[in-house]
């Protein structure tokens, strides 16, 4: 009966294909009057509609126990949620199911009203196993969780996927082989860019270069080489090999940017701006119209100037002459801001990084700035500065808002002012503590939200909050480390689908596969999406246009409403609001939060490594 199924699943399918070539063949005449292209770009979508319904797929939620899919360190605490009680369990090997570790029943069961139906879940809690290998655990009703691995190494195959995402999103130049590692390959769009223009990445799953978003990712980047020390340079980019760790030549791409668009006065672009695009599937980096400069505003030199001056702390240690140009354009930004001292503009162009006329965003990248600056050069000014526009590093980060960066940075200065460097410790460590209130609270740990970016709201309360204080006093924050890698667990697969939200990575049973991305989608490669895209992840309120587009030409769309494969609505449990197709609300990556994956993966990568010495 089964085999019956199947065959007519799949002769309906070839029929519904055959059906689809003819609609396609008819639709595209210039001849056809304006109704009938009407009628059969209908019957496309309603023939691509009854394919898609046919190919519908998905786990069933809950389906197993929630774990990390990609594992943990030795020493590190080990959590499984299950969806319903269990009076023992075990953890067995992967491949000969031989025991590794017996225990009891849950250590407490929680209540949630994020999971749908699930309204009561089950922890169990297996840190004692310590060994190095592939498990699975399974509770005594039959439950078992997908296979995951324990090392001091689980993290470096991720982190080194994650980091290289930066290289695939590269603006203004070629992907090429053989450092795509696959088919993901394009041509150079050099010659789109407006005069001067270099570096920098893509945003997103389009073209545009922002100001708002690439210098957080600089940051995140550049704080992941300050505090961890990383030394690879052997992640397979054009610079492997040069003596600089591969972290810091990517951050460098992006800086390359930041100087690029510096102009006489001293002022910064806040973009380089791709505003025409084809039809879903017809656009590559270099088939789009020529990019335009954005306008010059306080806003995107102030961040520029936080930005470069640690980025001039940073590179001093291994390349003193970029540290020096980085540090000279930052003091020229200093300048134009402070020849417009009450002015807050950002510009027109790419309205969705806009903040003019706020002075709260105004402000907070002015503290960012400031201390980037008393950081770089310990100049007394930069106390001043920094006083000014101080704003309190906040929990609950506004859009746009740097004020939780500006403490990081000036927490490094060596001449900031010690009570004020208290009372920031004392802001980090209520963030902390609400963040492990939150995780106690949450039937994964996680400490996130869910919004536009859950996936990057997780990271950034980690690198902003937890990790500070793990990295401040080990033994004493250990809960607070724990913390910060329960969005690690999360993204990978402790969660209510039991899905890696992150692409290609080896040994995963169940992953991202599909994002909403322009070139990858014209590129039409396999597998679809280079491996280490992370995406935004479950959104609480789906934007209500991420809609499908099944008769999109030349190929269909296929947004969080409205795709029969993905059938979601108000009923859906909020953790499963989420589909891997090209819904841009849940589905698109972003080179913020990219970044703050790649910081919280270093981190997840020294702790395990530290904790196996």
């Amino acid at each position: 009966m089964r085999a019956l199924t199947r065959a007519r699943r799949a002769t309906a399918l070839f029929l519904l294909a055959a059906l689809g070539a003819v609609v396609l063949s008819v639709a595209g005449p210039a001849r056809l009057r304006h109704a009938e292209r009407r009628v059969a770009a209908r019957l496309l979508g309603g023939v691509r509609l009854l394919q898609r319904r046919l190919q519908r797929h998905e786990e069933p939620l809950f389906g197993n126990l929630a774990t990390s899919q990609v594992g943990y360190g030795e020493a590190a605490r080990k959590e499984f949620t299950s969806p319903r009680p269990f009076t023992s369990f075990v953890v067995e090997d992967e491949t000969g199911g031989q025991v590794a570790f017996r225990g009891q029943g849950p250590v407490r069961s929680l209540h949630t009203d994020v999971l749908g139906p699930f309204s009561t879940v089950f922890l169990g809690d297996f840190s004692a196993l310590a060994r190095p290998g592939r498990y699975r655990v399974r509770t005594d009703d039959g439950l078992t969780s997908l296979p995951f691995a324990v090392g001091a190494d689980v993290f470096d195959g991720p982190l080194r996927a994650v980091q290289r995402w930066f290289y695939y999103q590269r603006a203004f130049t070629q992907v090429e082989a053989p450092y795509a590692e696959g088919p993901w390959v394009h041509a150079s769009d050099a010659d789109k860019a407006p005069q001067g223009v270099r570096g920098g990445w893509h945003d997103a799953g389009d073209f545009s270069v922002y100001s708002a978003y690439l210098n957080p990712a600089i940051f995140w980047l550049l704080l992941s080489a300050a505090d961890f020390s990383p030394v690879a340079d052997d992640t397979h980019i054009p610079e492997s090999g040069n003596g600089t760790p591969d972290v810091l030549d990517e951050a460098r791409w992006g800086l390359h940017w930041l100087l690029s668009v510096q102009d006489s006065e001293g002022g910064f672009q806040n973009t380089t701006c791709q505003t025409t695009y084809g039809p879903y599937g017809t656009n590559t980096p270099n088939s789009v119209p020529p990019y335009r400069n954005g306008e010059v505003g306080t806003l995107a030199t102030a961040r520029a100037v936080g930005t470069l001056a640690f980025a001039a702390s940073v590179f001093r240690k291994v390349d003193a002459g970029f540290a020096s140009a980085c540090l000279q354009a930052a003091y020229r930004g200093v300048r134009y801001l402070e020849a417009h001292p009450d002015v807050t503009t950002d510009g027109p162009s790419c309205s969705s990084a806009r903040a003019d006329n706020n002075p709260e965003v105004g402000r907070r990248a002015r503290s960012y700035a400031a201390a980037g600056m008393l950081l770089a050069t310990g100049e007394a000014r930069f106390l001043s500065a920094f006083e000014a526009s101080y704003a309190e590093p906040a929990y609950e980060m506004g859009f746009l808002h740097l004020d939780g960066p500006a403490a990081l940075l000036y927490l490094r200065a060596d001449k900031g002012d010690a009570a004020r460097k208290t009372t920031l410790w004392a802001s980090l460590r209520a963030g902390a503590d609400v963040a492990l209130r939150e995780g106690a609270q949450h039937p994964f740990g996680w400490a996130g939200r869910y919004h536009w970016g859950s996936l990057g709201a997780g990271f950034l309360r980690a690198g902003l909050f937890s990790i500070p204080m793990c990295l401040q006093h080990p033994e004493a924050a250990s809960a607070d480390c724990e913390q910060a890698l329960a969005s690690v667990h999360y993204v990978f697969g402790r969660n209510l689908k039991q899905f890696c939200f992150v692409t290609g990575l080896q040994r995963v049973t169940r992953s991202m596969h599909w994002g909403f991305h322009q070139w990858l989608e014209t590129l039409d490669a396999h597998p679809r999406d280079f491996p280490g895209l992370v995406a935004g992840g479950p959104n609480r309120a789906p934007e209500p246009s991420d809609v499908s587009t099944p008769q999109g030409r030349p190929v269909p769309s296929w947004g969080y409403y409205g795709d029969p494969a993905f059938v979601r609505g108000t009923e859906t449990p909020i953790d499963a609001r989420y589909t891997d197709n090209d819904s841009w609300s849940t589905n698109e990556p972003s080179v913020e939060w990219q970044a703050e994956a790649v910081y919280v993966l270093h981190f997840a990568k020294f702790l395990a490594s530290a904790s196996a010495r």
